[in-house]
């Protein structure tokens, strides 16, 4: 399933999520995408390279990261997850005019068959919009790669990708956080 617009993919953007999935490799291994979302100019891929899983965030085309398992997959079913949990307060500030809650930090956590291969945090995350030009993959790449030292386009899938799933935990406003929000927004009114 490839080429999906940016605006019917899942938006992972100032939340935390989870990636699962469970794939199958044949005998003599395999590579390629097995989901993705922008490219070139700030996105993600989950992908095998030369057997091995990885995830990066392209930060904008200004920082790259990535997680890796540090050895190739052995043919046979196979469980990646890719964990991130965001420390921000998510878009519902922007309805406060205020953007403290979007682009803030978070902590990914890469496992591999349940076992925890690569933890990292992010400083920064990518505040409001990936590329609009680039699209959500699954199984190959039908854009510009998230990292062109990597793979190119379209990095085909070589095995099987039995089940994808991405699950969103938004963040939830309390009711002191929009407290805060709104003094904030007061004063900033108030200072004009």
């Amino acid at each position: 399933m490839t080429g999906i617009p940016d605006s019917a993919a899942p938006n992972l953007l100032n939340t935390s999520y989870t990636i699962t999935a469970e794939i199958e490799v044949p005998q003599g291994g395999a590579d390629g995408m097995i989901v993705t979302e922008g490219g070139r100019f700030g996105g993600y891929g989950l992908y095998l390279l030369n057997g091995k899983p990885v995830f990066t965030w392209n930060l904008l085309d200004l920082k790259r990261v990535r997680w890796e398992g540090g050895e190739a997959l052995s043919p046979g079913k196979h469980t990646l997850e890719y964990d991130f949990k965001y420390d921000g307060l998510g878009f519902a500030t922007l309805a406060f005019n205020n953007l403290s809650g979007i682009g803030r930090s978070g902590t990914g956590t890469f496992k591999v068959d349940g076992k925890e291969v690569s933890t990292q945090k992010l400083e920064r995350t990518i505040p409001l919009i990936l590329p609009i030009d680039e699209t959500f993959d699954i199984g190959a790449d039908t854009g510009t790669p998230v990292d062109d030292h990597d793979y190119q386009a379209p990095f085909k899938f070589t095995g099987k990708i039995i089940k994808l799933t991405i699950a969103l935990d938004r963040p939830t406003l309390t009711p002191d956080d929009e407290r805060k929000l709104k003094e904030a927004q007061r004063a900033a009114s108030d200072a004009k």
